[in-house]
């Protein structure tokens, strides 16, 4: 082990200022490598600390860290650990992990100090190993549980999670794995839709209300002045899709007008076709151009070419009326504001999961489906045929010949599931329910509720770690450490994967 360079007590025992560096990591795999990403004033010295537990540790330069300098010593030991910061005031350094079980679930801590008299320390980083493939506990759980709503992403890096809390955002910091509370802003109801502004605020609209139907209400949550501008869209609607598009503004399709799955033909006859947009220069709703079908369930996934894919759902088939679930799917374009030619999916599927993937493509992966033909048939509700779907499907966009591939099969069907793109290519579906008619059920379904989990790796789908629990429709966001935060859907707690 190397020893201490003489000058260091020196620089530590001389005071001054200096603006503070910031501390990043990507990685914590085991087996795996780790990166930490320094950054600071161009041509500063820099050191990371890092040890295995963490206390108040005041130094006589003023700075005060928040690990002890037991390991001090191994930082000049570690490549890159201690050295200038380059013209751009950046510096990385990566170690190896290897597959020692007993380092999984062990939590390292870190932090940089910067030069010359190392008096600026850095914020504190844990990095807990886990292993590649699997779900593991957050360190910290959300202080309420969360159900659905939106992510909003900070200049800081952390996370806002907002409306699927109530009236309370939550904040996640993937350096520390800690949650905190974020201030007021808007709750949002059942089959409700959160969408993140190019601005950084957050754009509620419809789902059920507290009479039960759907509402038109819609509000805008600014986390920046903690406000919360009330809205209205012009048709009530829940179950609906919502995705930005390119120029800024929100595109709203479809959805439930009315919800009584107890009146079935009042149901479907409230499906709509209509569309709204969404203008965050003037915080209005205008009408959009009608689908071709009206839909519910469906989902609403934002293209790299600035529009959206439309696809599957609830739906009626026009003029003849005739409940279905749909198989095709719609690309709208911002710049000529109108739905493309219908592109077909292999299944028809409804409450299913869909994500852009990092390489423009849009993934499509189970859902639930419904055969109505023999309830209609007879007119006994009970003869209907509801059951999860196994299909993955992957979209290749165009407005004129975007069509859809076969993706591979998912080891279980799931409806509901939450989604969530891989940074190195492909997605994690986690979750989710398999369905089967009740009409005992107030919802008429009957759920078997997952904890299941696949990975579709660009080509195919195979199964990965489970939950911890079973998760209907959880909430699934990338971090900048390169795993995926998993929260709500039933349970309390937080989870990440690590691919």
């Amino acid at each position: 082990m190397k020893k201490l360079p003489a000058l260091l007590p020196l620089l530590l025992a001389v005071p001054a200022l200096a603006q503070a560096p910031t501390l990043a990591k990507v990685g914590g795999a085991a087996p795996g490598t780790t990166t930490l990403n320094v950054q600071g004033n161009a041509g500063a010295l820099y050191i990371v600390i890092f040890a295995p537990s963490e206390a108040v540790t005041p130094l006589p330069t003023g700075a005060t860290l928040a690990i002890p300098l037991d390991f001090l010593s191994l930082s000049f030991a570690f490549p890159g650990f201690f050295g200038v910061l380059n013209g751009l005031g950046k510096a990385s350094t990566s170690f190896t992990l290897n597959s020692d079980p007993s380092l999984i679930g062990q939590t390292f801590s870190f932090q940089a100090l910067q030069g010359p008299l190392f008096d600026a320390a850095s914020n504190l980083v844990r990095v807990t190993p886990s292993t590649p493939g699997t779900f593991s506990a957050t360190l910290d759980a959300p202080d309420l549980p969360i159900a659905g709503g939106a992510v909003a992403k900070a200049a800081d890096g952390t996370l806002l999670l907002v409306g699927g809390s109530g009236p309370v955002a939550q904040r996640y910091d993937s350096n520390t794995e800690e949650f905190t509370l974020g201030g007021a802003t808007f709750g949002v109801g059942l089959l409700a839709q959160a969408t993140a502004l190019a601005d950084g605020r957050i754009l509620f609209t419809g789902g059920i209300g507290t009479d039960g139907a759907p509402s038109s209400a819609a509000a805008v949550y600014d986390p920046l002045a903690d406000t919360t501008t009330t809205l209205a869209m012009g048709a009530p609607r829940a179950g609906h899709g919502a995705s930005l598009l390119g120029n800024g503004k929100v595109l709203v399709t479809g959805g439930f007008a009315a919800f009584n799955f107890t009146d079935i033909l009042a149901l479907l006859g409230g499906v709509q076709a209509s569309s709204e947009l969404f203008d965050p220069t003037t915080n209005t709703f205008s009408p959009g151009p009608n689908m071709l079908e009206p839909r519910a369930l469906h989902t609403s996934t934002a293209l790299n070419n600035g529009g959206a894919l439309v696809a599957g759902g609830l739906s009626v088939i026009p003029i003849i009326n005739i409940p279905t679930v749909s198989s095709t799917a719609y690309e709208y374009s911002a710049l000529l504001n109108t739905f493309g030619l219908p592109k077909f999916m292999s299944t028809g599927v409804l409450a299913h999961s869909a994500v852009k993937l990092s390489n423009g493509k849009v993934l499509i992966a189970g859902g639930a489906t419904i055969d109505f033909a023999e309830a209609l048939a007879t007119g006994d509700l009970t003869k209907l045929k509801v059951g999860t779907v196994t299909n993955c499907q992957v979209y290749t966009s165009s407005i004129l010949f975007g069509g859809f591939a076969n993706a591979g099969t998912l080891t279980t069907g799931r409806a509901l599931a939450g989604m969530a793109a891989l940074p190195s290519g492909g997605a994690v579906i986690a979750g989710g329910v398999q369905l089967t008619l009740d009409l005992s059920n107030p919802t008429g379904f009957a759920f078997n509720p997952l904890t299941a989990a696949d990975r579709y790796d660009g080509t195919s789908v195979s199964a990965t770690g489970s939950l911890a629990g079973a998760r209907l429709l959880p909430v699934l966001e990338p971090l900048a450490d390169g795993t995926i935060l998993v929260v709500g859907g039933g349970l309390s707690g937080a989870e990440t994967y690590q691919p």
